[in-house]
């Protein structure tokens, strides 16, 4: 057993999991969200991090707090984050599922009928997320995990997501999953270094018209960073 297990894997998780509780996990989540909404605003989206509604708007004072609100180009991601660890029994992932995942589930239920109350009745809600007055943005809301359990599975109609995925999709970084010393690519062929020396964009990248705020959520919903790579 000593020389096959994962000594890092089983150290962070004993850390998590023992300490699940402890002062610093609520800061520690919150560190997650605001790198997250950093990687959104690299794409260029309006990003509001732990936004609370305030109290007294009917539905909305039961919503809890948005994780995190991404805008672009007439879409609106709500995103409902979860630090937890990954499990190492059928035993625990079950529960992981039956529990954290189907609350993550419930409380997308509740926020996003508060989001769009919020989005009619609030400018400066629709202003922080650059929204024009007059339009209804396309509302997508995902669990995103730090765990891998029930990828791309649905809790009640809303898809999971490990943040590693949210994360190389917004990278463009699949071809790292695929050869990333590119030992097996023929000679001539670009890779990541031609992207950060001429400006071109890598062989396998997942926007090859250019990325945009529907085909990132395409790119998401149909786990194309897993697809195998030509």
């Amino acid at each position: 057993m000593m020389a096959v297990q994962n000594n890092a894997t089983a150290a962070v998780n004993n850390l998590r999991r023992l300490g699940a509780r402890r002062n610093e996990a609520r800061d520690e989540t919150r560190r997650i969200e605001a790198r997250l909404g950093t990687l959104f605003k690299q794409r260029g989206f309006r990003v509001l991090v732990g936004h609370e509604f305030p109290a007294g708007k009917g539905d909305e004072e039961d919503a809890g707090e948005i994780d995190l609100l991404c805008a672009l180009e007439g879409h609106l991601l709500v995103l409902e984050l979860k630090s937890t660890y990954q499990r190492r029994s059928m035993k625990d992932a079950w529960m992981h599922r039956t529990s954290t995942l189907r609350k993550a589930g419930w409380q997308l239920h509740r926020k996003v009928p508060a989001v769009r109350q919020a989005l009619q009745h609030d400018a400066s809600l629709r202003q922080a997320l650059a929204l024009p007055p007059e339009a209804e943005p396309a509302i997508t809301a995902w669990i995103i995990d730090t765990s891998i359990e029930w990828d791309h599975q649905a809790f009640r109609g809303f898809l999971k997501i490990s943040l590693e995925e949210i994360q190389i999709a917004l990278r463009d970084d699949r071809r790292w999953l695929n050869d990333p010393e590119g030992l097996f690519r023929g000679p001539g062929v670009g890779d990541a270094t031609t992207r950060a020396d001429t400006g071109a964009e890598p062989v396998d990248t997942l926007y090859p018209n250019g990325f945009s705020a529907r085909k990132f959520i395409e790119v998401v919903e149909s786990a194309a960073v897993w697809t195998a790579t030509a």
